[in-house]
């Protein structure tokens, strides 16, 4: 099996995994206090959006063809946005409840979206920008300094009276946020070097198919990973 099609299969995986995780958070909404159902409602929610993004980049690459082509793994990329500007400002509304309940800051969330939109948005204008162009690292650098300032944000709270599964949970989720969300900037970083210093079609290929399934593989821990953490801290609180 070659670069191209464990590429294609991540996909898939990508979809089953958000898919399962979707409907394991829908079962599990009946076992929580009517007070936190709607956070297990943002969880399902964030799996189901990533879902069918996913469902439509696997179509766009063709799964099942033998051979995919470059160019529609690359055209995935506006789609893979779209998910992103949709579901991370879920996800950090996931942690701000959380937060709230640990005496976090009120306008918090609010700090962290914002922040979180100027990030996706500055990060998909690098993207799409000719490769080694001066629009591209400046945009690259608003993105990255978005998301430390997030980073910088999260750090600083200090979980107070909640309980010992909450404070598990800011620590949790504050790992995901800031090693966890570092593999986006990792991959964008990795698909520019390679396509930069492409001296060959192979070069192109592992240029676009690692960024690829970095995305992947970050999207699944995330997503999935984050709002396991989020809803066992509610469970038992």
């Amino acid at each position: 099996m070659n670069l191209l099609m464990i590429t294609q299969a991540m996909f898939m995986l990508g979809f089953v995994s958000m898919a399962a995780a979707t409907f394991y958070f829908v079962l599990q909404r009946g076992e929580y206090k009517p007070e936190n159902r709607a956070t297990v409602t943002y969880a399902a929610t964030i799996t189901f959006i990533a879902a069918i993004m996913y469902w439509q980049m696997k179509d766009i690459v063709g799964f099942g063809v033998m051979q995919p082509a470059l160019a529609q793994i690359d055209a995935t990329m506006p789609v893979r946005y779209l998910d992103w500007v949709l579901t991370t400002p879920l996800l950090l509304l996931e942690f701000g409840i959380i937060a709230a309940i640990a005496g976090a800051p009120k306008d918090l969330t609010y700090r962290l979206i914002v922040a979180d939109l100027v990030m996706i948005i500055t990060g998909y204008l690098g993207e799409i920008g000719p490769v080694g162009s001066a629009a591209n690292y400046v945009n690259f650098i608003i993105s990255s300094l978005a998301w430390l300032y997030i980073v910088y944000l999260i750090w600083k709270i200090v979980p107070g009276k909640a309980s010992a599964e909450v404070k598990k949970a800011i620590t949790n989720m504050k790992r995901f946020v800031i090693f966890g969300w570092a593999i986006y900037p990792i991959g964008t970083a990795v698909q520019e070097v390679l396509q930069l210093n492409q001296t060959d079609a192979a070069s192109l290929e592992l240029a676009i198919c690692s960024a690829a399934i970095i995305y992947v593989v970050a999207d699944v821990v995330n997503k999935v990973g984050f709002g396991l953490v989020a809803l066992t801290a509610l469970k038992k609180n």
